[in-house]
């Protein structure tokens, strides 16, 4: 295993980001934004926010740092320029493998998914006339993963002089590690870290280790396979539900501003409950894709309220079950 964090360009072709992001736990894309775009978004982050909103005190982000979740709320510019980077969703397209994709075709269109309403009968082997009871079949490896996927967290995560010493190594699916540990799942979450600014080796960037996610949990890391994710402004950094990562120490004083987005398949609770961070009247200054990113859409089976579109859950429509 070579420990580094292999670096590619907007102009990557996805497939070869997602190949290598599978294989090696974490990824980085340089410069897919322009520096001045993530200027706008933190000033619009930190418009109408205070500093005691802004400060932090766990064990992940002790006091001296800032930090701010429900970040759509706050920036609709990091919804629509980050999270929804159509670069970004190519690759969650390929490892997420939803039914319905997010990313846009060349053309700007949508491209065609498997319809969501028939998700759940795609696998129906057959309905009983005798007990009048429905049958599944198990999927094969070309079947989706989820009908689509969602915002797990969106968060701003500044590390300023408060992060001493390096942020524990941890896995994103360590939340749902009481309940996911035993099952047989495809990839179920891909987070990502955008560069507000420069990420250095003395200013904090983002430790991963890159081939972790394939170790047993009780794999203890070594020193030397630990890579910063060292990165220009406007670049990104990719990594797997189970890549172990963290945040470094800030020896400089300088704060690193990091923009951080998680993509869960859309049968899981997201981290953050959307629907409190991201109000309807919020939600409603979004794109379309923008409210279906943050949670505003359903399948046919979960999430659907009685009477709304599945599609988009703040307009009526003629979803439900009931």
């Amino acid at each position: 295993m070579s420990y580094e964090i292999e670096q590619f360009t907007g102009a990557s072709e996805a497939w070869d980001i997602a190949e290598s992001l599978t294989r090696n736990g974490g990824v980085i894309i340089r410069e897919l934004v322009s520096p001045e775009i993530m200027d706008q978004i933190y000033q619009q982050t930190l418009n109408g926010l205070t500093e005691k909103e802004l400060s932090s005190d766990s064990m992940l982000w002790p006091e001296g740092n800032r930090t701010t979740s429900a970040l759509p709320t706050h920036s609709s510019l990091y919804v629509e320029n980050l999270a929804l980077h159509n670069k970004v969703l190519e690759v969650m397209d390929l490892v997420l493998k939803p039914a319905c994709p997010m990313a846009l075709a060349a053309d700007g269109t949508s491209p065609a998914g498997t319809d969501i309403e028939e998700l759940g009968l795609m696998n129906v082997e057959e309905i009983s006339k005798e007990a009048g009871q429905i049958v599944f079949r198990s999927p094969d490896d070309s079947a989706p993963s989820c009908s689509y996927y969602k915002l797990g967290i969106g968060a701003m995560l500044e590390v300023g002089e408060g992060m001493k010493v390096p942020q524990p190594l941890h896995r994103e699916n360590a939340i749902y590690q009481p309940f996911v540990s035993r099952m047989h799942i495809p990839e179920f979450l891909v987070s990502t870290m955008w560069a507000g600014s420069d990420f250095t080796a003395e200013n904090g960037a983002t430790r991963v280790v890159p081939g972790s996610h394939e170790w047993p949990e009780e794999r203890i890391t070594k020193q030397e396979e630990v890579v910063q994710a060292t990165m220009p402004k406007g670049s990104v950094v990719l990594w797997l539900s189970r890549t172990l990562h963290g945040a470094a120490p800030n020896t400089i004083g300088t704060p690193r501003t990091g923009y951080f987005a998680s993509y869960v398949a859309n049968w899981l609770a997201s981290e953050e409950n959307q629907y409190i961070a991201v109000p309807p009247e919020a939600a409603a200054k979004l794109s379309d894709r923008g409210r279906q990113f943050v949670g505003y859409r359903s399948s046919s089976y979960l999430g659907w309220v009685k009477g709304r579109d599945q599609d988009d859950l703040l307009k009526p429509g003629t979803g439900g079950q009931i």
